[in-house]
């Protein structure tokens, strides 16, 4: 297993705690408004500042996943048939080729997660935390849907190309992407409620 996906793992297997951590949390505090909406008077400036960078890299690794996602699904997978009319030989070592560069695709997956999950824990100001759960939500949904994909494609790679196979790797991932998107439209309205926030502070 090579130490990217051993990265990738722990990312996502961290998000969950972190995710989870937060939800007992939040569930012992219900009632509270502060657990509804980001927006305390008095926020401590570094802990300000960690939240907008956490933002930041939420937002810049949403939309860096929503691209790759519809790539993947317009422009590398179609590419499989084409690679496979040359032979299995052929369609083998562009699946070779295609999983050694897979840490630039994956890592990013890992850090989206990651950055909405400590979002839970260190909000920015004036965001809803509805909107930061429902990020979460979707990032969850889109670890549970990654093992279809991965697997349709690992089993391809190792004994070839299949039309069922590549039916299952085209639909889940666009799934996949689909929910690449809807995070990154959710990014856009949190970074709408900061960009808010910031005006009423500044009015």
């Amino acid at each position: 297993m090579s130490l990217s996906f051993v990265l990738f793992a722990a990312m996502l297997l961290a998000s969950l705690l972190i995710a989870a951590a937060a939800g007992i949390r939040t569930f012992l505090k219900r009632g509270k408004a502060s657990s509804l909406l980001a927006s305390q008077p008095f926020v401590p400036s570094n802990r300000a500042r960690l939240a907008d960078l956490l933002l930041l890299v939420a937002v810049a690794a949403t939309w860096y996943n929503v691209s790759s996602g519809w790539v993947a699904e317009f422009a590398i997978y179609p590419i499989y048939p084409d690679m496979n009319e040359f032979g299995p030989q052929v369609f083998r070592g562009f699946g070779k080729a295609y999983l050694s560069r897979l840490p630039v695709i994956i890592l990013p997956a890992g850090v989206m997660f990651l950055a909405w999950a400590l979002l839970l824990w260190v909000p920015a100001r004036g965001t809803s935390m509805k909107s930061i759960w429902l990020a979460v939500a979707l990032c969850t949904a889109f670890v549970a849907i990654t093992p279809l994909p991965a697997g349709a494609q690992g089993q391809m790679y190792e004994e070839g190309f299949s039309v069922g196979l590549y039916d299952r790797l085209i639909w889940s991932n666009g799934v996949r992407a689909v929910l690449f998107t809807l995070i990154g439209l959710l990014a856009l309205q949190v970074v709408h409620q900061r960009w808010e926030a910031m005006n009423r502070a500044d009015a």
